[in-house]
C-alpha cells in the first residue's frame, strides 16, 4: 500500500511537472494575440549583446512583429560569455535543465555525455534557438560595433543615439536593450606595488583562451576564489597555487537535483539576516549544520555559515565533476591576498613569497563600469561599485525607453528568465506595462538601496542578488510572477500561487519539473519543434 501512494506521487509530480514546462512554453512560444499597436512595431530597436539575453531580446521582438531590430556586438560571434574565446574548461556550473529556454529544450546531440555542457555546446545552443525563431533573418547583426556613449536626443524624438567606437557611426534607437550581463563588463584586475619589477606574465581570467599560455608555465597563481579561478585551476592542476582571501564552500552537484530544490534554497536565502540571531532557528539548523555537511569546500571557512559565505563570496560555488573535484586536491592552497609584487612572484599578507612566472587574476568582473562610460552624461546614483539598482532589475528612472536584461543574480535558469524580463521590456516600451511615476519609482529604488546596504555585505554585485529580501514583492522569489502580473490584459489575469505557477517553475529552475519535461517531452530538436506545435493555439495559459 505504501508502495502503491508512493508510486501515485511520483505520478502526480511527473505528470506537474509536464504540465507546467508544456504551459510556459507555449506562453513564451507564439503569441497569444498581439496587442502591439502597428506605430510601435515601427520603433528602431537596438540589442547592445549577443549572449543570452541579447538573443532572447531579439526573438520576443521578432515574435511581436517588430521590424527595425539591430544587435550589436562587439566582438565578431554571438554567445556573449560562450563565445569560442572563453577560457578552455569554461561551462555550466549546474545540469543543463537548469540552464535551459522554456521553449526550447536542450537538443539531445548537445548534451550527450554529459549534464554541464561546455562553451561550445551552449553557444550552439543559443545558435539554434536564435535559428529557430529566425533571429538571423529578421535582425540586423552588427558584428565588432561597441558603444562608446549614449545620448538622448531630443531632436529625434528623444532617441538615442548611439556612438559606435570602432567606426564613430552612430545609431538611432527608439528602444535601447542593454544587454551585455554581469560578466562582459570590464575585468577587475587588482593594481599591487612592484608590479613593473615582476618577470613573469601577467593575465586576467578572460585572457586565458584555450590555456596554451599556461602550458609552459613553471609556477601559476591564480587569485580569486570564483567559478573562474576554480576552472582555470583545472588546466594544470599539479603546476597550480590557488590564493584567496576567503576559502569557500562548493556545492555537490547532486544537491541541486533534489526535488524542488529551488523552493528549498529560495527559502533558505530569504531567512538570511546579516546578525545571525535575526535568523529563525530552522534557517541556522539548514544553514550552520546541514549544508556544512554536504558541502565539499576544498578549503573550509572558519564560518560555519553557508549563507555567510555565498554572501560574502558573491554567489554559488557549484564542484560539477568528480574529477574536478579531486584535482582540487593538487592544488597548493593559500588564505591570503597578494600584497606585492617580487621579481619572481607575489609577497601574500600573511608573509608567505609565492614563485610564480605566471599570474592569473580570477577576480570577476565589475558589471556597472561600462555604463558609467557609455551614460556618462548621465549620474545613475552615489556610487555604482555595488551594481546598479533598477526597477525590477530592467528600469532606471533617467533613463527612458533603456532596459536591462539579465541583470538579476544569482538566477538559476538565465535563459526563461531572460525570457520573461524581454516580455516586460517590450510591453513597457509599447505603454501596456504601466510605470509608477518618476518620484515613486526613485523612492522605491532608493528604499531598496538602503535596506541592501543594511542587510548585505559588501560585493560588486549586491545590487543584483538582493531579492531574497523579505517584504520586497518586486524582490521576491516571486518575481517572473510579478512581471507578468504588469503585462495587463496580455496574459490571463489569474495568477496561480507560487508552488504550481508554471513561469515560477522555469523562472526559478525547479530541476524536478525540468527533468522529467524535458526528458518526455523532447527527444531531440526536431520533436522540439512539433511537440509544442499541435497544443491549444489562443487559450488562457496562465
Amino acid at each position: 500500500m505504501l508502495l502503491l501512494l508512493l508510486f501515485l506521487l511520483i505520478a502526480l509530480v511527473i505528470s506537474y511537472a509536464i504540465v507546467c514546462r508544456y504551459r510556459f512554453s507555449k506562453l513564451l512560444q507564439t503569441p497569444i494575440h498581439n496587442p502591439i499597436d502597428t506605430s510601435h512595431r515601427q520603433s528602431r530597436v537596438v540589442i547592445v549583446g549577443s549572449g543570452i539575453c541579447g538573443i532572447t531580446a531579439a526573438k520576443t521582438f521578432v515574435q511581436y512583429d517588430y521590424t527595425h531590430i539591430t544587435i550589436l556586438e562587439a566582438s565578431n560571434e554571438i554567445g556573449g560569455v560562450w563565445r569560442s574565446d572563453q577560457y578552455e574548461g569554461a561551462s555550466l556550473q549546474g545540469p543543463y535543465w537548469m540552464y535551459q529556454f522554456a521553449d526550447f529544450p536542450w537538443p539531445r546531440d548537445l548534451v550527450k555525455g554529459t549534464i554541464s555542457p561546455g562553451k561550445a555546446a551552449v553557444q550552439e545552443y543559443i545558435r539554434r534557438y536564435a535559428e529557430k525563431y529566425n533571429v538571423f533573418s529578421n535582425v540586423d547583426i552588427k558584428y565588432q560595433c561597441s558603444v562608446k556613449t549614449a545620448v538622448r536626443d531630443t531632436e529625434c524624438n528623444n532617441c538615442w543615439m548611439l556612438h559606435i567606437a570602432e567606426s564613430d557611426e552612430i545609431i538611432e534607437a527608439d528602444i535601447l536593450i542593454m544587454a551585455i550581463g554581469n560578466n562582459s563588463s570590464s575585468p577587475i584586475i587588482p593594481r599591487i606595488p612592484n608590479e613593473n619589477n615582476y618577470r613573469g606574465q601577467i593575465f586576467h581570467s578572460s585572457e586565458i583562451g584555450n590555456g596554451d599560455i599556461l602550458k609552459s608555465a613553471r609556477n601559476i597563481a591564480i587569485v580569486g576564489g570564483s567559478k573562474s579561478a576554480f576552472d582555470i585551476g583545472q588546466m594544470q592542476p599539479h603546476k597550480t597555487t590557488l590564493i584567496m582571501r576567503t576559502p569557500h564552500y562548493w556545492t555537490p552537484r547532486w544537491l541541486l537535483l533534489l526535488p524542488f530544490f529551488d523552493r528549498i534554497a529560495y527559502g533558505l536565502f530569504r531567512g538570511y539576516r546579516v546578525n545571525k540571531s535575526d535568523r529563525s532557528l530552522l534557517i541556522r539548523m539548514l544553514d550552520e549544520i546541514f549544508m556544512p555537511l554536504v558541502a565539499v569546500g576544498i578549503n573550509r571557512p572558519d564560518s560555519l555559515s553557508f549563507l555567510d559565505d555565498i554572501m560574502n563570496g558573491g554567489g554559488l560555488h557549484v564542484c560539477t565533476t568528480s574529477t574536478q573535484y579531486w584535482n582540487t586536491r593538487l592544488w597548493k592552497l593559500e588564505t591570503s591576498q597578494p600584497k606585492e609584487f617580487t621579481a619572481n612572484g607575489l609577497l601574500l599578507e600573511n608573509g608567505k613569497q609565492i614563485e610564480a612566472d605566471v599570474v592569473v587574476w580570477g577576480t570577476g568582473f565589475q558589471p556597472t563600469r561600462a555604463f558609467k562610460e557609455i551614460f556618462e552624461a548621465i549620474e545613475l546614483q552615489d556610487t555604482l561599485n555595488d551594481g546598479l539598482y533598477l526597477y525590477k532589475y530592467i528600469y532606471h528612472p533617467k533613463l527612458p525607453n533603456v532596459y536591462f536584461l539579465g541583470f538579476r543574480d544569482p538566477s538559476l535558469n538565465m535563459p526563461s528568465n531572460a525570457s520573461v524580463q524581454s516580455l516586460w521590456a517590450m510591453f513597457c516600451a509599447a505603454g501596456i506595462v504601466q510605470l509608477p511615476n518618476l518620484n515613486d519609482m526613485e523612492k522605491m529604488i532608493s528604499t531598496r538601496q538602503q535596506n541592501t546596504r543594511k542587510l548585505f555585505p559588501f560585493s560588486h554585485r549586491r545590487a543584483y542578488y538582493d531579492y531574497f529580501l523579505a517584504g520586497e514583492s518586486s524582490c521576491d522569489y516571486t518575481y517572473t510572477i510579478d512581471l507578468l502580473r504588469d503585462c495587463k490584459g496580455v496574459f490571463d489575469k489569474r495568477v496561480a500561487s507560487f508552488w504550481c505557477h508554471a513561469a515560477s517553475i522555469w523562472s526559478s529552475g525547479s530541476a524536478f519539473g525540468a527533468i522529467f519535461g524535458a526528458e518526455i517531452i523532447s527527444d531531440d530538436e526536431s520533436n522540439a519543434a512539433t511537440a509544442t506545435a499541435t497544443a491549444t493555439d489562443s487559450t488562457s495559459l496562465l
